[in-house]
């Protein structure tokens, strides 16, 4: 493990980016070391044997990192978890029903469970850190157009299978945060909507040249493949929540909730990548 290794990931709760094969990556894995991007890479590239998604969580359950930043919701709002709080909901997700073409359980199964503990109240339910992050967030009991509902429970089984320390209820070395590259794109007063499309490269080009301006050291053929993959960039952009999180310069107070909850982890100073 190194103090000056943290990894971003791009995260989906589709079945297509999880497949062997896949013609357009979305899930996206960056690696930083020191002020350097020192590699970047689709799920499907990481080493190792078995399916993308278990290459993933061997990478991570090694902790050879400072912290891993994900970019997808670590927890429910506190109305639905269980009683034994996020511990149990990690252990509850983890024996639910896996989907026939992915391997974690579908949107509408995790929405199911979420109900039994408390009625859904409204379409879009946010936790307190989403609310607080200062971008429009997927709720993560939505399952309908644009669901964050698959997402959270991709991210769940996630944490649960790699049994890593988990931030903000443990800061130890090798822990896994929760990023959201939109919200640290915000902090840093740089596009942080629309910068996906086809035709807005020249946003994605402003982030690129922010990120080196503010220290980051990127090679070229990455460069290339952040200036094409708004799920590349959005990589590398989350590995400053890792960054945030374990440099304890989170800009954002933890809500009143975080035991159950969680936290966004947003980098609270300019964003040098020496910070």
């Amino acid at each position: 493990m190194s103090e000056a290794r943290f990894l971003g990931i791009d995260f989906s709760g589709g079945a297509s980016p999880w497949k062997a094969t896949c013609s357009r990556p979305t899930v996206w894995i960056a690696t930083l070391e020191a002020f350097r991007l020192a590699d970047l890479r689709p799920v499907q590239k990481l080493e190792g044997d078995g399916s993308p998604f278990e290459r993933l969580v061997a990478l991570l359950r090694e902790g050879r990192y400072r912290a891993a930043a994900i970019d997808a919701p670590f927890s429910l709002p506190q109305a639905h978890l269980p009683p034994g709080g996020h511990a149990e909901l990690l252990r509850d997700i983890a024996a639910l029903k896996m989907a026939e073409d992915r391997p974690f359980p579908r949107g509408e199964t995790i929405v199911a469970y979420a109900s039994k503990l408390a009625p859904i109240q409204t379409a879009k339910t946010f936790r307190q850190t989403e609310q607080m992050c200062g971008a429009l967030a997927r709720s993560t009991l939505w399952n309908g157009a644009r669901p964050g509902a698959p997402f959270t429970a991709a991210c769940l089984t996630l944490l649960g299978r790699v049994q890593r320390p988990i931030w903000p209820w443990k800061d130890a070395p090798g822990m896994l945060v929760e990023a959201f590259p939109a919200a640290q794109l915000r902090a840093w007063d740089l596009p942080n909507t629309g910068y996906g499309l086809p035709e807005e490269k020249p946003a994605r080009a402003r982030i690129v040249a922010a990120l080196e301006e503010r220290g980051l050291l990127i090679e070229p053929d990455y460069r290339k493949q952040m200036m094409a993959s708004p799920d590349a960039l959005d990589a590398v952009v989350a590995a400053f929540g890792g960054r945030a999180a374990a440099n304890r310069q989170v800009k954002h107070e933890r809500p009143a909730s975080w035991r159950l909850e969680g936290a966004i982890a947003v980098l609270s100073c300019p964003g040098k990548a020496n910070d």
